[in-house]
């Protein structure tokens, strides 16, 4: 399944929205400073403002691209 990956840069995520009995977030990696975020669909620009969310990629975890996003991102963080 391929899911879109957010660094929360404040280590909060989204929550299901009232009346939503999906799950969105997949997975949560909660570091020091900073969460890494699998989700099954794109976040909304309040979510993205209200968690501090940095989007990664759209794909699985060992892609490439992600883990490049993810690097980069953390090198800025810390």
């Amino acid at each position: 399944m391929r899911t879109y990956w957010y660094m929360s840069l404040n280590n909060k995520y989204p929550l299901p929205m009232k009346g939503q009995h999906k799950r969105v977030v997949m997975s949560v990696q909660m570091k020091a400073k900073y969460s890494i975020i699998e989700m099954t669909r794109e976040a909304t620009p309040v979510e993205i403002d209200h968690c501090k969310l940095v989007y990664c990629g759209h794909g699985l975890w060992k892609e490439e691209h992600i883990q490049e996003n993810i690097e980069r991102w953390l090198r800025k963080c810390i």
